[in-house]
């Protein structure tokens, strides 16, 4: 056999292949499609998902026409930029921010004893908030914190320009 080349697998040395990147590649895109999805029924619908964002009872009145806007917009690009892998990281912070705070702000309502629908992902769904509507909000943020914490996923377009990995900080 020559030197290097099968060598290595004939000694039961065979090459390490770890599925930590693509677990956190499919957990990244799977959070992309989440966002964009949610983000469809509200995109272009301000003035109605305005009515959904005053029911939370969390931003003051003024700041519920900008938020109505930019809302949706945002999970939407964050969607895009996890699914494609654009700035993966990034993205996954603020999915994963986005996420707390629609968690914060169905708990709060459920504690105060407020009756509303959660408009997450159909803005007609009339269906009430409960408790088990925080814990699937719960459990979208595990995916996406996997993904904050990962070292690097697959399939990326930051592998294009090396913004995948952790770079060493230097002192």
């Amino acid at each position: 056999m020559e030197e290097g080349g099968d060598a290595g697998l004939e000694r039961g040395c065979a090459m390490k292949i770890s599925w930590r990147p693509w677990l956190a590649t499919l957990l990244r895109v799977f959070c992309g499609f989440v966002f964009v999805y949610a983000s469809l029924d509200k995109l272009g619908e301000a003035q109605v998902f305005a009515k959904l964002v005053t029911a939370y009872h969390i931003l003051p009145a003024e700041l519920v026409p900008l938020a109505s806007v930019v809302i949706p917009w945002l999970e939407f690009f964050t969607g895009l930029s996890l699914i494609a892998g654009f700035r993966w990281r990034g993205a996954a912070l603020v999915y994963c921010t986005l996420m707390v705070g629609y968690t914060f702000g169905l708990s709060v309502n459920l504690l105060r004893g407020v009756e509303m629908s959660c408009g997450c992902f159909s803005m007609m769904d009339a269906t009430p908030v409960t408790w088990w509507t925080v814990g699937r909000d719960l459990a979208l943020l595990i995916p996406g914190l996997y993904v904050l914490f990962s070292d690097t996923t697959r399939l990326a377009l930051s592998d294009l320009d090396g913004c995948s990995r952790h770079q060493p900080l230097e002192q």
